[in-house]
């Protein structure tokens, strides 16, 4: 089963797969498992100026873009393979070399990581869970209750509309401490991070 499709594949993916060819194997295992612990959340997005240090420390120069390149590129490959479920190592590594261009030691490292990963990346055939359809906030403060006079509380209120597979609308609130939503506003501008190198 073939899980990579020039038709779905991000501009510039031959022109990545170059700059990752050139990577030391033991350095682009290390990115492979960062980009896989990122799809798995476990992790955050691997930061581009660590690895181009990491690089040149290895005497390789290798541009800004052309890392965040390699990155994005991995992203894509261990994303895509992810919706073939029953894909092995051997069939990896195969559609790698034949048609990205991805060099046979290259290729077996994001092999071997596949491999010892596949099962915990999450599948991206994932069934319809409903579409976000509004999603608004508002700050308030509280200033007393019954049982103190003097709180000055501040506070956010959420009110998030989803169409679920109906086409029906629900509306869902919820309050949030300021510290609970400088965390949710944290984990969105690293959801952020992670689109934009996808």
């Amino acid at each position: 089963m073939s899980f990579f499709s020039e038709k779905r594949s991000p501009k510039g993916i031959f022109t990545a797969i170059n700059s990752l060819n050139k990577f030391p194997q033991q350095l682009l295992a290390k990115l492979c498992q960062d980009v896989v612990d990122a799809l798995q959340y476990k992790g955050s997005v691997p930061q581009v100026s660590h690895y181009q240090s990491e690089l040149e420390k290895n005497s390789i120069e290798l541009g800004k873009n052309e890392v965040q390149s390699t990155i994005n590129v991995l992203f894509f490959l261990y994303r895509d393979a992810s919706r073939a479920s029953n894909l092995d190592q051997k069939q990896f590594l195969e559609i790698l070399e034949k048609q990205t261009g991805i060099t046979n030691q290259a290729g077996k490292v994001l092999a071997t990581i596949w491999e010892r990963e596949k099962q915990n990346l999450p599948s991206l055939n994932m069934p319809n869970v409903g579409k976000l359809i509004d999603f608004k906030w508002k700050v308030g403060v509280t200033f007393s209750s019954s049982i103190s006079e003097n709180l000055v509380t501040p506070f956010v209120t959420i009110n998030i509309s989803v169409s679920n597979t109906d086409d029906l609308v629900q509306t869902h609130s919820f309050e949030m401490s300021v510290p609970e939503f400088k965390e949710f506003a944290r984990n969105l501008k690293e959801i952020n991070q992670l689109l934009e190198v996808i």
